[in-house]
């Protein structure tokens, strides 16, 4: 038998985070005897995902950190990689950091370079330069432009590329985010939430962009009110201690649950009324999409995605509208109850894993097959 193509995705960590969900939602569902996926990580511990994969048959490979005091070794590592491992494609997922693994891939020789957009705006942080280079000097590196929606791909390919950005939904098996009365009063039970109580829920990784400070703000806005509201966050992260902090430092913390990284958020979210995005900036956040495949009202900011917001349960605030009027809108969503047939709306949305999973196969088929017959294996 054939030996089966081989993708290199280039990621910073498998760990439980959105882009690295959505990468192995595909890997699960491929032929792994025709497709299988191997990955450059840039941190040196262990993701979540790492064991999950070398059962799968992928093989994981660690590059330096992509610092800049680091450059000349990282070109250095780069070329080794390239010369021993012969990927006639490589899929990077790191935003505009990707035009360093590209650049290099490109120099040695890499026929197919893809980029892939997972966020249609970036902080403003000490790399906010680096990263503004970084993403003048990818379309000059990549030769494919994919994103997981058309906002995200503009924003980081140019709109002179618009007719040649490929669009990849982050695709989930819906049936499992399928609403289940049952699972809904078992979580609630093991979350010591009582009848009656509202759920506001949260699903992501504890970082800035996130804005888990405003979901503070807002358990404290409807608890003010007398709402008797419990705020449930699943997802670890660098600002988890901050935002626990904040929340005793509140007197919200009796009705405030960390639930830190699942396996099973499928089931967690059966126990939410409303789930709330109050991201500072998004892409399309697979969270959300789980979120809506349960049928829940979903109240997000405007910094995320429109395309992302398929039911009619699904509203969009100004990040810096007054906290009031997140509650308002939370409470008046959380009182609508979950939106009828929405599997049927997302599958048709394209965010079915299964027709998803063989579109992206033959994809990479297809450029695999181009790449070797014109010739290309990176050179040594």
């Amino acid at each position: 038998m054939a030996k089966p193509v081989r993708i290199l995705e280039v990621v910073n960590a498998m760990d439980r985070a959105g882009l690295e969900t959505m990468i192995m939602n595909y890997y699960r569902e491929f032929d792994r005897d025709q497709i299988q996926l191997d990955f450059l990580v840039h941190r040196d511990w262990r993701g979540d995902y790492e064991d999950e994969i070398e059962s799968l048959g992928g093989h994981i490979y660690r590059a330096p950190r992509l610092y800049p005091q680091h450059w000349p070794s990282y070109r250095r590592f780069m070329r080794r990689f390239f010369a021993e491992h012969r990927y006639p494609v490589v899929h990077s997922h790191i935003d505009s950091m990707s035009a360093f693994p590209l650049a290099m891939a490109r120099e040695c020789g890499v026929p197919v370079r893809i980029a892939h957009s997972h966020n249609d705006s970036v902080d403003r942080d000490l790399k906010y330069p680096i990263k503004e280079m970084a993403r003048w000097k990818l379309p000059k590196v990549a030769n494919r432009y994919w994103a997981c929606s058309m906002a995200s791909g503009v924003y980081l390919f140019g709109e002179s590329h618009r007719s040649e950005i490929r669009v990849v939904r982050n695709a989930i098996e819906l049936d499992s985010y399928r609403f289940d009365s049952e699972a809904r009063d078992e979580v609630r039970a093991e979350l010591h939430i009582t009848p009656g109580q509202t759920v506001i829920g949260h699903v992501g990784r504890f970082s800035k962009v996130k804005n888990h400070a405003l979901l503070i703000r807002l358990l404290g806005e409807l608890r003010s009110r007398g709402e008797d509201a419990v705020l449930v966050l699943v997802g670890d992260g660098e600002l988890r201690q901050e935002v626990e902090g904040a929340a005793e430092r509140a007197g919200l913390a009796p009705f405030a649950r960390f639930l830190g990284v699942r396996g099973d958020a499928e089931r967690i979210v059966n126990a939410f009324d409303v789930v709330v995005f109050p991201s500072i900036h998004e892409g399309i956040p697979l969270a959300l999409i789980e979120a809506q495949a349960n049928g829940l009202p979903v109240l997000a900011s405007e910094a995320v995605s429109g395309e992302t917001l398929l039911l009619p349960t699904a509203e969009s605030l100004p990040p810096d509208a007054p906290i009031g009027v997140w509650a308002d809108a939370a409470v008046r969503l959380a009182g609508g109850g979950r939106a009828a047939k929405p599997i049927e709306v997302l599958s048709g949305a394209g965010y079915e894993i299964h027709a998803a999973a063989e579109d992206l196969a033959a994809a990479y088929i297809e450029l695999y097959s181009a790449a070797l017959s014109n010739g290309g294996r990176p050179c040594a």
